[in-house]
C-alpha cells in the first residue's frame, strides 16, 4: 500500500481514487463495510482504492481533558488496510491549522484539487472540518458541484448496539476479549519490539519476549492467553500486563510473553500478540517458587483455551 504523508507527496496529475474519509481505529467490522464498498467501487471504476486519515486522532488536540487512548497505532492501522486490500492512504496530520479548516475548504482543496476523488464513501455518522461541519449530505451537494460521486455505507450492527470504536475500546479496558474479538472481526492485537528484559524469566525455567508497546490500547493487568505471530507463523503463549508485583516492582506497565514451546530468538524483532483469553488478575505470590508453580498452571490454562496439546 503506497502511503502519502500530507498532500505535498501526492502524485500529479491527480490520482483520482474511490475514497473514504475518518479515523478507522481499529478498523473494526463497521469499517470493513466501508473498506470492501471502496474497493468494489474503485474495481468497477478501474481507480486505485484510498483512505484518507489524521494523525493524531483529533480528539487529542480538541479535547486534550480527555485522554484518547487508541486501539492501534497509525502504522499498525496502515498495515491493517492494506491487508483489508486498500491501495493507498493518505495520513494528514491533524494541527490547529487543519482543526481551522472549513468542512468546504477540506473538500475543495483536499480532495478536489489534491485528489480529484471519483467517489467518496463513508457511514452516516461521518463528521469532518471545523467545528464537525462537514457531513454526508455536505460531501454529496459539493460533489454534485464538482462532479464526483458519493455513497453512504450503512453501519453494522452486532448485539442491537452499532459497532464503534469507542465500543472496542470500551469492550478492551473492561477484558472482554470476545467481546472486542465480535466487534473487529478479529482478536485485538497488541503489538511491539521485542527488547532485552532483567532476564529473570529465563533463569526460572521461563523465558519471556518483552515488548516495547507501540502504543496501541492494552487490556486490564492481568495474565493471558494469546497468539504470537510470528512471520513463519502463530505460536501459542501465556502474556503478562502488569508490573510484575512479586518482584517488588511498581512504575509502568510492561508486557510479557512467554511463547510456549518455542526456543528461537526474538529480540530485536516485532512481535503481535492476539490476545484471546484473560486467566487470571495479576497477583503477588510469598515467594518465586510459588509464582513459578502458577505460571505452569497458567501454561496448561493457555493450552487448553488455545486448544494446543
Amino acid at each position: 500500500m503506497q502511503i502519502f504523508r500530507e498532500t505535498a507527496e501526492l502524485p500529479q496529475p491527480p490520482l483520482e481514487p474511490v475514497a473514504t474519509l475518518g479515523n478507522f481505529d481499529g478498523v473494526h467490522r463497521g469499517h470493513q463495510a466501508i473498506l470492501a464498498r471502496v474497493r468494489e467501487e474503485a474495481a468497477r471504476r478501474e481507480a486505485p482504492s484510498m483512505v484518507i486519515t489524521f494523525d493524531p486522532h483529533p480528539r487529542t488536540l480538541l479535547r486534550p481533558e480527555q485522554p484518547h487512548r487508541p486501539i492501534m497505532s497509525l502504522e499498525a492501522r496502515l498495515k491493517r488496510l492494506g491487508d483489508l486490500g486498500i491501495d493507498s492512504a493518505l495520513v494528514l496530520h491533524f494541527d490547529a491549522a487543519m482543526a481551522e479548516m472549513t468542512a468546504e475548504e477540506f473538500i475543495e482543496e483536499v480532495l478536489w484539487e489534491a485528489l480529484h476523488v471519483r467517489a467518496m464513501y463513508v457511514g452516516p455518522y461521518t463528521a469532518f472540518g471545523r467545528a464537525r461541519g462537514g457531513d454526508v449530505r455536505l460531501l454529496a451537494s459539493v460533489g454534485r458541484r464538482l462532479g464526483y460521486d458519493v455513497g453512504e455505507v450503512e453501519p453494522v450492527f452486532i448485539g442491537g448496539e452499532r459497532v464503534s470504536s469507542s465500543r472496542v475500546r470500551r469492550a478492551i479496558a473492561e477484558g472482554d476479549l470476545a467481546g472486542a474479538a465480535q466487534l473487529l472481526g478479529r482478536q485485538h492485537v497488541v503489538g511491539g519490539t521485542v527488547v532485552p528484559g532483567d532476564g529473570r524469566g529465563r533463569t526460572i525455567g521461563v523465558p519471556t519476549a518483552n515488548l516495547r508497546g507501540d502504543g496501541g490500547m492494552l487490556p486490564p493487568n492481568g495474565v493471558y492467553a494469546a497468539w504470537a505471530m510470528l512471520p513463519e507463523g502463530r505460536e501459542p503463549a501465556v502474556v503478562n500486563v502488569g508490573v510484575r508485583p512479586t518482584f517488588g516492582e511498581s512504575g509502568p506497565v510492561t508486557v510479557e510473553a512467554h511463547l510456549i514451546g518455542y526456543s528461537g530468538d526474538l529480540y530485536g524483532r516485532e512481535l503481535n500478540l492476539a490476545m484471546v483469553q484473560n486467566l487470571r488478575g495479576e497477583a503477588r505470590f510469598p515467594d518465586v517458587a510459588a509464582l513459578v508453580r502458577q505460571i505452569k498452571q497458567d501454561i496448561r490454562a493457555a493450552k487448553r483455551v488455545l486448544g494446543v496439546g
